[in-house]
């Protein structure tokens, strides 16, 4: 067993992995290995309800996306960056919208979005990569740990709650650590070409892994014929899952190249997928792209944030009004991130520096539209950042719990986070055990 991990698996599964096949199994094959328990627990009362997340890279700048425009704070502190207030649209006498965001407020009127505000975590890393790790494990501070909160979750939802994937990612970028779980398959969707050349979604997974057929000494080694059977079926079940996507994205006869933005586009074929119905119940895209970059605005940040802003806004409403005509938009509950706010204050560069709370965006049917929440005090900061009074672990377990109907606890752990009063009451679903 150890000869075949350390050839086999080594050079070619992890090589195959890496070398964009679209799909990543993860730790799974470590855990499976070490003994791990593979539990189908029922399935939850929210099997048909969907989660839709999109991670807004680099660092958003909230207090230019929602701007507190009637607080003399943040005009002494933004001499430069203060002056889009002038077009913002109020959503009432303390704050407004971005001109490039306004049309969200259209949503807001009709009760379908939400802004939970003051959302953060103690002692927040001020690094990318590490503030990234600590909202996509939802395990702060524990550099090591390679599973993501939304694998987690997979790997606790049985077969029969998901049918085709637990998950999909839809993106260029490298598949995010929230979806790695111990045993969880996530296909991947990068680009338009995976949907226009009448081919699977990614290529077959079994022929890309080269699995051996199994021999004699096979049979004879339980340990490492139960591995590569393992393997056959993980690729199995992949190559099954991208196949349907792909069928289902090409019946559904989806016009490539008529959208404006790379995010209207990528939220287009989640919808696509929504509303195929197939038992999928997490979907993940960004905006940003890798860093440096994206919301990552330290420098000449009044155009650059303006233009992520108005892609951001032109993906929700395009997202919600495809859910909303097909009669879905009670059954997907969509949500943004960003792995830290800005600074208050205005650099010397015309733009702004980490921070540390930020706010998150709802959008869906079933959600409680508006404002959550306190606005962070604009003269009390966490070094130069608004302070947090929201986890987002506490938004995880609301999701799990009243949207999804799943237990909060093997994902998030035993430490005690209060739900949020996010989902309309007739919404709200109990978890099974």
């Amino acid at each position: 067993m150890n000869e075949l991990l350390a050839t086999w698996t080594r050079r070619r599964f992890v090589g195959t992995i890496a070398g964009g096949t679209g799909v990543t199994i993860g730790p799974l094959l470590f855990r499976y290995l070490n003994g791990a328990p593979v539990d189908n627990p029922a399935p939850s009362a929210g099997e048909d309800r969907a989660v839709v997340i999109i991670q807004l890279t680099g660092g958003n700048d909230i207090l230019n996306t929602v701007i507190p425009f009637m607080d003399p704070a943040y005009h002494r502190a933004r001499p430069t960056l203060r002056s889009v207030a002038e077009q913002a649209k109020p959503i009432n006498d303390y704050l407004a919208f971005h001109p490039a965001f306004a049309p969200c407020e259209e949503l807001v009127q009709e009760g379908v979005f939400a802004i939970i505000q003051g959302v953060g975590y103690p002692n927040s890393s001020r690094d990318h990569q590490q503030a990234l790790r600590d909202w996509q494990t939802a395990i702060p501070g524990d550099p090591m740990e390679r599973t993501g909160w939304i694998g987690r979750v997979c790997d606790h939802l049985s077969l029969e709650s998901f049918g085709l994937a637990p998950a999909v990612f839809v993106g260029t970028m490298q598949l995010p650590l929230a979806l790695l779980g111990g045993r969880t398959i996530v296909p991947t969707i990068r680009g338009a070409e995976d949907l226009t050349h009448g081919g699977s979604v990614l290529g077959p997974v079994s022929e890309s892994l080269g699995l051996p057929p199994a021999s004699p000494e096979d049979q004879r080694n339980t340990a490492k014929g139960e591995f590569l059977e393992f393997l056959r079926g993980t690729a199995a079940q992949v190559d099954r899952a991208t196949a349907k996507l792909a069928e289902v994205l090409e019946r559904q006869g989806r016009s490539l190249g008529t959208f404006r933005y790379e995010l209207q586009r990528r939220l287009d074929v989640i919808a696509t997928i929504v509303e195929a119905r197939l038992g999928i119940r997490f979907f993940y895209t960004d905006l940003g792209g890798p860093q440096p970059g994206g919301f990552d605005t330290h420098a000449n940040q009044a155009e650059n944030h303006a233009a992520l802003l108005a892609e951001l806004t032109s993906g929700l409403v395009h997202f919600y009004r495809r859910i909303e005509a097909s009669g879905l938009s009670h059954a997907v509950l969509a949500m943004t991130f960003s792995e830290f706010g800005r600074t208050l204050q205005e650099n010397g560069r015309r733009g702004t520096d980490h921070g540390a709370a930020s706010s998150v965006f709802l959008l869906g049917g079933s959600i409680k539209g508006g404002l959550m929440g306190d606005h962070p005090s604009l003269t009390d900061l966490d070094q130069g950042g608004l302070r947090y009074h929201t986890d987002f672990r506490s938004l995880y377990r609301t999701v799990l719990e009243d949207w999804l109907g799943l237990p909060a606890m093997p994902t998030l752990g035993t430490e005690h986070f209060a739900k949020l009063p996010i989902l309309k009451s007739e919404a709200v679903l109990r978890p099974r055990a």
